[in-house]
């Protein structure tokens, strides 16, 4: 399917170039309009590009890097160091195409019922885009206060997260609404994310509810949104099989993990995550193998005189964030030779989480993670801790580790694998973690297994991570990088955004936030959720305190 997928949708490269309203657009007798296109190629290509757009600047150089999930090999935002080049591409993409692209299918289906489904799913994936606009930048342009959205061509000021979310949350909550009458209409082969399962796209837009609700629960607004979030619960993800995710095409070029591991060598497995994975890491230590850890990764090595790689007894460990000098260390640069001694991605083992074939791509795993079960099942643990929801937040813990489990296991099957993990490696895993306890030791304990469940989607993890202080730097969880001379923030203080494009600062900046409009290309203040709050600095020596 996806063979022929991605070509089509090339089709349509030029469809989003421009930004004009779209009453003058209907007017353009050259340019493709809602009556000269269809809205499932529209959609199809927003999904994609959305996800896979210059990934590796976008993300793993970003978000892979402060989550520490990965580190990299280029000497950049290991140590904190801005690369506007980077920091401005999804920005760029994001109101350039995807927007117009969302806008233009609603146009394409307009009031009639029957196509519910395609609106409400339309909309639910413009929500997911615009978090990693906002969690990532901060206020952005929005909504004027005239009811017009973004990316119609109406230039507008920047609109504060405190009144964006609860906004998306409305719109979820009318997807929902939706989904309860979705018509008969579909996008067919372009829904890439669950082929026009609506039972499916419900429960994800309950589960991004609750994902909302919960990224506010430092703010004032937490009193009105964990009422939504109660709403949420009972409609959200309740099994391994509703994992949200978008399959990566490697027909096609790309600069997925395939690309900045094995192609280029520009990415490496965190050190941090992988002794996590080993059960030594000093801030967590478990004294067990986690059992997601062979499928997740594989085994570094070193080539003898014939090339045939030889497994190291150090090839479950990952590279260090931010301490290394790549004139200097052999293994790194024996790393961009092609013989890695770091912990790898599984990507050539059939049964491995991140399998790719270019020869097969209908047999491959490699994915774009969005939401899943056992997301689902830390927020309500982390629910019960708050008193937003009863229960018991432990038995939700357990659940969410198991069910991620499952989800690893789902994932590989998917690709006609079939190992999986047994029951009794997942008890022996829970029965050897630290004793929950209450309070915010009982949180610290549930986010830093979402953390793990998580892997690889770093956006939501650096989410958490600012919001709660969870994995944390005092306990030595995560290692504090050597500060970059030219970085946006200052030693000893922990990044917490991605500065505003260039372009903003020269062509909008009477638009927006006053803290910026001098300049301000600032990389440490707190965005208005975070732990602290709105325009505070998060030290590395800071004890977590969110109960």
């Amino acid at each position: 399917m996806k063979k022929y997928i991605i070509p089509a949708l090339a089709i349509l490269a030029l469809l989003v170039s421009c930004t004009k309203k779209f009453d003058e657009m209907n007017t353009d007798k050259t340019a493709l309009t809602a009556s000269s296109v269809q809205a499932h190629m529209v959609f199809g290509r927003c999904v994609y590009h959305g996800m896979s757009n210059d990934h590796q600047r976008n993300f793993n150089l970003n978000d892979d890097m402060y989550a520490h999930y990965f580190s990299e090999g280029l000497g950049w935002t290991d140590y904190w160091r801005y690369n506007e080049g980077w920091g401005n591409i999804y920005w760029r993409d994001f109101y350039t195409e995807r927007l117009p692209e969302y806008h233009l299918i609603n146009q394409i289906l307009g009031d009639d019922t029957d196509y519910n489904g395609m609106k409400a799913a339309n909309d639910i994936w413009n929500v997911i885009l615009w978090l990693r606009v906002i969690d990532r930048y901060g206020d952005a342009p929005y909504k004027d206060d005239e009811g017009n959205y973004a990316g119609q061509g109406v230039p507008m000021p920047y609109t504060s997260i405190k009144v964006i979310y609860p906004d998306l949350v409305s719109r979820l909550q009318n997807d929902v609404a939706l989904l309860n009458a979705p018509g008969t209409k579909t996008f067919g082969d372009y829904d890439l994310v669950y082929g026009n399962d609506w039972a499916k796209w419900k429960k994800l837009a309950n589960t991004l509810i609750m994902r909302l609700a919960m990224r506010m629960s430092n703010t004032a607004e937490a009193a009105t949104l964990k009422a939504a979030f109660s709403t949420a619960v009972s409609g959200a993800m309740s099994a391994a099989s509703d994992y949200a995710h978008v399959h990566c095409d490697t027909y096609v070029w790309g600069d997925y993990y395939d690309r900045t591991f094995y192609d280029w060598a520009n990415t490496f497995t965190s050190s941090d995550f992988m002794k996590v994975m080993n059960g030594d890491n000093p801030g967590y230590a478990t004294g067990v193998v986690d059992p997601r850890r062979a499928f997740w990764f594989s085994q570094g090595f070193k080539k003898d005189d014939e090339g045939n790689k030889i497994p190291v007894a150090n090839g479950w460990d990952g590279f260090p964030n931010g301490n290394y000098d790549i004139d200097t260390r052999a293994d790194v640069k024996a790393a961009h030779g092609g013989s890695s001694t770091f912990a790898g991605l599984n990507c050539y083992d059939n049964d491995g989480f991140f399998f790719f074939n270019f020869h097969n791509t209908r047999k491959e795993n490699l994915s774009w993670c969005l939401a899943s079960y056992s997301e689902t099942c830390f927020l309500k643990a982390e629910a019960v801790l708050r008193g937003w929801i009863s229960g018991n937040a432990e038995d939700f813990y357990k659940e969410g580790i198991k069910a991620s489990m499952d989800e690893v296991a789902y994932m590989i099957q998917q690709s006609g694998g079939t190992k999986t993990i047994s029951d009794a490696e997942k008890n022996a895993y829970i029965a050897a973690l630290p004793a929950f306890g209450t309070g915010e030791t009982a949180l610290r304990n549930v986010i830093i297994q979402k953390w793990v469940a998580l892997f690889p989607n770093s956006s939501e993890a650096w989410c958490d991570q600012r919001r709660t202080g969870y994995p944390d730097y005092k306990s030595g969880v995560f290692t504090y990088p050597t500060i970059h001379p030219s970085s946006l923030v200052t030693s000893g203080n922990i990044v917490q955004r991605i500065p505003y494009p260039d372009n903003e600062y020269n062509t909008n900046s009477t638009m927006m936030p006053a803290k910026y409009q001098s300049g301000d290309r600032d990389q440490q203040s707190n965005l208005y959720w975070a732990l602290g709050g709105e325009g505070k600095t998060q030290s590395k020596d800071q004890t977590p305190n969110n109960l």
